[in-house]
């Protein structure tokens, strides 16, 4: 066992530790920013869908867009990772096609469950800011996705899946996938 000193010291070495390996990294680690979510009838959770970012708001690795779980039931912001058994649901295909832009940043990336249906998330400075936003067809017309609805029926059954977004000309625009 430790005794009480033992236990500060060995916090403090820790504590150093991680502050050198911070500085050394010389840069800010990168940021999450989700660009739409998934909610279902059941509850309040959302599977979010985030692109990692860096300082100049361009996307960071070769597979910058992570899924989690936001779980309102528990608190504002508690998260979990998706289950293996929820990748077929709601997880990506294995590709995301990542490209630097002038100004960040895009990223093609398919869900599982619509392979047919890609979405590219985009990221740009905007006034001072990174914004980072999803794009996909909805009925004829590529839209800015920001959430999707799937209405599911006891035990395991979808009956549709609703797209929720904005237009070019700025309007809402809803489409309605049924099963």
């Amino acid at each position: 066992m430790f005794s009480q000193s033992g236990l500060s010291n060995l916090a403090a070495v820790a504590l150093t530790a991680v502050a050198t390996l911070a500085s050394a990294a010389g840069a800010p680690p990168p940021s999450r920013q989700s660009a739409f979510f998934l909610t279902r009838s059941e509850n309040r959770n959302q599977v979010h869908y985030a692109l990692r970012v860096d300082e100049a708001c361009r996307p960071v690795g070769p597979r910058p867009v992570q899924v989690y779980w936001l779980m309102l039931e528990r608190g504002p912001s508690e998260t979990e990772d998706l289950l293996g058994v929820e990748q077929p649901v709601y997880g990506l295909e294995d590709s995301q096609q990542v490209e630097s832009t002038g100004e960040g940043g895009r990223v093609r990336v398919s869900l599982r469950a619509f392979p047919s249906r890609p979405v590219d998330i985009t990221s740009a400075r905007v006034d001072g800011r990174c914004q980072v936003q999803a794009w996909t067809r909805m009925g004829n017309t590529v839209a800015r996705l920001e959430h999707v609805f799937v209405k599911t029926s006891w035990p395991f059954s979808v009956d549709f899946v609703r797209l929720d977004g904005i237009g070019p000309d700025g309007k809402p625009v809803h489409e309605l996938i049924r099963q």
